[in-house]
């Protein structure tokens, strides 16, 4: 499996400007062969890779060494990962608002580059011991800070320059070994929000809640900060600076680790259970769907699906993601679809057996289910089945902390929120809510 090791650069001011002049020439050598391979596109014309290869390497090759090859390479992957996107749409796998869009330059429309640097795998060695970098084509010994997690096989090295914090990465891509094995064969399942950033729902009736409000809150945070400089800027007629950039860095950070850290916590939890396959629920509309900003602002369901996948790798769990339309309205009681069974916030009540289940837990043994009832021409409307060993009463509850990360809160107050043991068709006497912290009579 593929890793990659980041590292951030220690570079004295000489050292800056030398990679900066090779990122200039790397940029330029990008937006050429981009440029020719574009032309092509637009007459109509085959891509021809292995001709504007040759063409800008005999040019470059000078002062990028054989790393203009894999310059032009890389942009060969990005045009091949465009025409398999063409022909997924084509094959209607993609949303109908969705066009592919061609590689893109390496410049901004003020002018300015996009500094990344992109070494052959060959041509460049990590000291591990001293910590130093060596660029063999450029004579240049570079040192990083921190230590390699992912050992194996190395690819191809890409130094990229951060504008906000001023500073250079290397990006070391790794071949690592997988020797993971999963003897588990429990599936469960995952629903991503806000409220609850994440449901998950397990076959043998276990369930857990990753609480969003303090990630919510400190992601909002940020963005009152972001306001009140922008508000400063505009008094000086400026759009952008420095402290923007960085407040906008933080929050991108903040969540990042955030989402990062939840995955593995998720991922190394159903591992301890015995899973070998997690369906994550996808909402293929929320990128085109603009009504709640902050949804779409808040997640990127793609990186975090990405970080499903990767972190399943490692640790031998399948991970699918389907589109998880009608799993709010379904009830995953009775099988049927409900205009209006979310009666309050929170809780979903299937009016044909009179139960109350916690929404975000129903959306996630829906989800669970998708795979089975695919091409079943059921209308969106999922199988009727028993859907596990029934609910355990209570949830594992996770909260954010700044400090700690995710823990399960030692007074486990939530512990009050309740879930319906919902085997299909066992009509309860009564049914419990909760309704302001404690619990209801639903009639």
């Amino acid at each position: 499996m593929k890793r990659t090791n980041v590292v951030k650069l220690i570079i004295n001011k000489n050292t800056h400007e030398k990679l900066k002049e090779l990122a200039i020439l790397t940029a330029k050598c990008w937006n050429e062969v981009n440029w020719l391979r574009t032309q092509q596109f637009k007459k109509g014309e085959r891509v021809d890779f292995a001709k504007t290869e040759k063409e800008v390497y005999k040019k470059y090759k000078q002062v990028l060494k054989v790393n203009a090859q894999q310059v032009a390479r890389k942009n060969a992957e990005d045009w091949r990962s465009f025409f398999s996107l063409i022909e997924e749409k084509k094959e209607g796998k993609l949303p109908k608002w969705f066009k592919p869009k061609p590689p893109g330059y390496w410049k901004d429309k003020n002018g300015k580059y996009k500094l990344i640097i992109v070494i052959r795998n060959d041509r460049y060695e990590v000291d591990e011991n001293k910590r130093v970098i060596y660029l063999k084509d450029f004579k240049l010994a570079l040192k990083f800070k921190g230590k390699l997690k992912w050992h194996g096989k190395q690819g191809r090295l890409e130094i990229v320059y951060d504008e906000a914090r001023r500073s250079w990465y290397a990006h070391i891509p790794v071949e690592v070994e997988n020797t993971a094995e999963n003897k588990g064969n429990l599936r469960a399942s995952v629903d991503l929000g806000i409220v609850n950033l994440a449901t998950v729902y397990v076959e043998d009736g276990s369930w857990y809640i990753f609480k969003g409000g303090s990630v919510l809150s400190q992601y909002e945070y940020y963005g009152k900060r972001v306001s009140e400089v922008q508000k400063v800027l505009a008094r000086h007629g400026q759009r952008r600076g420095k402290s923007l950039k960085l407040l906008y860095d933080k929050r991108r950070r903040f969540l990042k680790h955030a989402l990062n850290s939840m995955v593995r916590e998720i991922m190394e939890e159903l591992k301890e259970k015995g899973v070998s396959e997690v369906v994550i629920g996808y909402p293929k509309e929320i990128s085109r769907n603009h009504g709640n900003k902050l949804t779409v602002n808040f997640w990127n369901y793609s990186y975090v699906i990405k970080r499903f996948e990767d972190i399943g790798e490692e640790l031998g769990i399948k991970v699918v993601s389907v589109n998880e339309a009608y799993t709010s309205k379904t009830c995953s009681l009775c099988g049927e679809a409900h205009e209006g069974g979310r009666v309050r916030r929170g809780l979903f009540k299937c009016p044909r057996m009179g139960k109350v289940i916690n929404a975000d837990l129903n959306g996630a043994i829906n989800i669970l289910h998708i795979p089975e009832s695919l091409g079943s021409g059921s209308g969106g409307q999922l199988p009727v089945r028993d859907r596990g060993n029934g609910l355990k009463a209570q949830p594992v509850v996770y909260r954010w902390t700044s400090g700690a990360g995710w823990v399960i809160p030692a007074s486990y107050e939530v512990m009050r929120m309740k879930a319906v043991n919902h085997k299909p068709m066992i009509r309860p006497e009564v049914t419990l809510a909760l309704q302001g912290g404690e619990e209801v009579r639903i009639p």
